[in-house]
């Protein structure tokens, strides 16, 4: 009963993941609609009823704006408001917990959801887009963070790429209601894309109920000293009673570390950086750096374009290559959540980053022979999706997995943080980008991700040390004692210096 719980547990946080997938589901076919680009006013209808996008050199009655500087808009506001979140959540993680900062982004993205719905310009648009993107931020944070901290040490990495599996679940499921919304509502009626954002609002819902049933982290009940608590609900995670020796171990484990890292003094953010934590605020900040410079970003919020623009009808490219696509992403994650706890995280971020750079050169390759023999733009499709599965089993899942357990308790939120600040604006950056680089796509445009998946194989070959199989609390054993602290008589113990 306690796996079971424990699991329910890691899945009603992991809608924080959800709602993040969703999110991306719906606004790569939302941007490619027709009623959602002649309403905002980048999209326009021809003399014979089909629609154009509006470029410098089509600029007709009805465009207000570039197609490329507002898709790159819609996508750059959102993933602003995740980088305000991810900046902000640490503070709010420390002080009201892990479970009320969950809750309180599911609010935030929920009223992001309700403006989006509704909106009647861009302002609108883009406010909402903001907003529902401070809560995915302060959730990308909160939700590995909480699911590290009450899982077991056995099953940490497997129950924390739940958080991976969900964004899978959610990109899906957006693709499968707009596939159905694509389908049946008129694609000339407003209703078509407000009804495909405002969905997103019942998830948002949905998480706001099941978090209030959710337990405290363990972790973070003990260092607002309501030990009690902890060893309530560290035992209802576990299924033992209170006494069990096991669960007594754990508790003053926890509670022993935290409490000598309170003698070291109270955390500041330029701890992050010091000797025994530098590294660690190094390889959280790079690892997430690196997981947006697969070009994931390329294929997630603009896959219908880019099918498109590979020679695949609009129609198809909309819905069963999209479809086909978020499928692939959803399954692949399930390899990553076998494989974490058997070969580790550092062996599938080595070959995650190969695959990933073998997969980009082969999109470059048949793209660019497909400008001669068309029927090879099925091959660079192909390789688009052996790039998603690489994606889905290593790089997408590890790297929230990796920041949420590297970092001591006292530093934990900061860290991560930071971290996940790090996804959030190379995210931005790319996704601002993109656009761009779709409207011009050639072979060399997608060599610098094939490059920088080759490096990030090797960027974790020579720094990233493997964690599988320790526990929270024993992170000090790989990475180093924070500065100012010492192990004493062997015991696991830290101390301040004197």
């Amino acid at each position: 009963m306690g796996a079971y719980y424990q699991t329910l547990v890691a899945f009603a946080a992991g809608v924080g993941g959800l709602l993040f997938g969703y999110e991306i589901g719906v606004i790569s076919q939302v941007i490619s609609m027709n009623s959602f680009g002649a309403y905002f006013g980048y999209r326009y209808k021809t003399a014979a009823g089909d629609y154009k996008e509006c470029t410098p050199e089509a600029y007709l009655p009805g465009c207000t704006s570039y197609a490329e500087d507002t898709t790159g808009w819609v996508t750059f506001t959102f993933l602003i408001g995740c980088v305000v979140g991810a900046l902000i959540v640490s503070i709010i993680a420390d002080t009201f917990g892990r479970k009320y900062s969950i809750i309180l982004g599911g609010l935030l993205f929920t009223i992001g959801g309700v403006l989006q719905s509704v909106a009647n310009g861009v302002g609108i648009l883009f406010s909402g887009r903001v907003i529902g993107g401070v809560g995915i931020g302060i959730m990308s944070m909160s939700v590995p963070l909480y699911i590290s901290e009450t899982a077991p040490t056995a099953i940490r990495g497997r129950l924390t790429t739940v958080y991976q599996l969900m964004i899978t679940i959610g990109i899906l499921i957006a693709s499968i209601i707009n596939s159905i919304i694509i389908t049946v509502v008129d694609n000339a009626s407003d209703t078509e894309w407000r009804l495909a954002l405002g969905v997103q609002i019942v998830p948002g819902a949905l998480l706001l109920l099941i978090m209030f049933f959710m337990p405290f982290s363990p972790r973070w009940l003990i260092n607002r000293d309501r030990d009690s608590e902890a060893l309530a609900i560290l035992a209802r995670l576990r299924n033992l009673p209170e006494s069990d020796p096991a669960v007594t171990a754990e508790f003053k484990d926890i509670r022993d570390s935290v409490h000598e890292e309170r003698e070291i003094g109270q955390a500041s953010w330029p701890e992050l950086f010091a000797p025994g934590i530098g590294k660690r605020t190094f390889l959280g900040f790079f690892l997430q750096f690196f997981q947006q410079w697969t070009g994931i970003n390329v294929i997630l919020y603009y896959q219908s374009d880019l099918f498109a623009r590979m020679g695949i009808d609009k129609k198809a490219a909309d819905i069963p290559f999209t479809l086909a696509n978020n499928f692939i992403n959803f399954v692949a994650t399930f390899p990553g959540m076998y494989l974490i706890e058997r070969v580790g995280r550092r062996k599938l971020l080595i070959w995650g980053g190969i695959m990933m750079g073998v997969a980009h050169c082969l999109v470059c390759l048949f793209f660019g022979l497909s400008q001669q023999t068309s029927a090879l733009s099925w091959l660079a499709i192909v390789s688009v999706y052996i790039f998603i599965f690489g994606f889905a089993s290593t790089w997408g899942p590890i790297v929230w997995t990796y920041q949420s357990e590297i970092f001591p308790m006292r530093v934990r939120a900061k860290g991560t943080g930071v971290a996940t600040m790090s996804n959030w604006t190379w995210n931005a950056v790319i996704a601002k980008v993109t656009p761009k680089i779709i409207a011009r796509i050639n072979f060399y445009n997608y060599l610098v991700f094939a490059a920088a998946c080759f490096i990030m194989a090797a960027f974790t070959y020579v720094f990233v040390p493997e964690t599988m199989g320790k526990s929270l609390e024993e992170m000090d054993e790989i990475f180093g004692a924070p500065a100012g602290a010492t192990k004493k008589d062997g015991d696991k113990a830290i101390v301040a210096s004197a």
